[in-house]
């Protein structure tokens, strides 16, 4: 029996419909059915009726569901039980960087593990947010940084600092927009991602709010090809202020700055994550190098 398939069954019962639970699970809804077929099969018996209003979860469901829960705090609570029977904090640490290690303070955090924790190491993986969600859950993450809200509770998130975004266009762009308008703007090609962005569901929301269409052009997950999409001259987009500034500075962009967006930088974890000695000392140490109290 594996421990993802109780906990799919878990997020199933919870919502009661399948697709919902394949969003909270960053899976497709045929993976998650997978899932639950598998465990009906393993137990042979039925742990959800389909009605047309979603999934019922059947009376021994309901009473497994409880034994599930139960396996996956305990597996949870063992993992955290032998890092605190640990002499020192020892592991590895897989953190996700959602733009450039400068603005993040990368090397701060990792000056402050170093003294603190020298048996820990610090891997950093380039990301994005959108991507940072599903690899928390499936723990090919620890932790990471993140712009904008969680997708849900499961996920806790402390603020950091609250980011300025500029909107980025092509320096052959620059006489072009010098006087344009939001919905001049929206005329011109954006580049859009193929997963969840912050920095482009405000762009999309405030066109949608100002009800103007606007045009997309090629996607991006990472702030740096999208920075150097912009530089290419392929179209606009949202970027923090001051990579942006910095890169106008070398001549690869111009910034349009009639407006201007904020929008939070957090650090993020799962929440049945919160007492891991790991996370823990991380989150310590990510809050001291940002000057957040917590």
């Amino acid at each position: 029996m594996e421990l993802n398939h109780l906990q799919t069954f878990i997020v199933v019962a919870e919502e009661g419909n399948v697709t919902r639970a394949a969003e909270r699970l960053f899976m497709t809804p045929s993976s998650v059915s997978a899932h639950i077929k598998a465990l009906d099969d393993e137990l042979n018996i039925t742990l959800f009726v389909r009605k047309p209003q979603g999934m019922e979860i059947t009376e021994h469901g309901s009473i497994l569901r409880a034994r599930a829960e139960s396996i996956v705090r305990g597996a949870q609570d063992m993992v955290d039980l032998s890092a605190k029977l640990q002499d020192s904090l020892t592991g590895k640490a897989r953190i996700g960087l959602n733009t450039n290690i400068k603005f993040l303070r990368a090397a701060s955090l990792i000056a402050a593990m170093r003294q603190s924790y020298p048996q820990v190491d610090l891997v950093f993986e380039a990301t994005s947010t959108g991507r940072t969600f599903p690899s928390l859950r499936e723990r090919s993450l620890d932790a990471g940084f993140i712009f904008g809200d969680a997708p849900d509770k499961f996920i806790v998130t402390h603020s950091l600092f609250k980011a300025e975004l500029v909107v980025a266009a092509p320096i052959t762009w620059q006489s072009q927009i010098a006087r344009a308008s939001w919905k001049d703007m929206a005329l011109l090609p954006w580049i859009y991602p193929t997963t969840y962005c912050a920095f482009h569901s405000i762009v999309d929301k405030t066109f949608k709010r100002d009800r103007i269409s606007y045009q997309q052009a090629v996607t991006s997950d990472d702030n740096l090809t999208k920075l150097e999409l912009v530089s290419a001259g392929i179209g606009l987009a949202l970027l923090e202020k001051t990579e942006a500034e910095e890169a106008m500075a070398e001549g690869k962009i111009t910034i349009w700055d009639r407006r201007s967006f904020d929008c939070d930088l957090s650090w993020a974890y799962l929440k049945n994550r919160r007492e891991d000695p790991l996370i823990c000392a991380l989150t310590n140490e990510v809050l001291k190098t940002w000057h957040v109290t917590s």
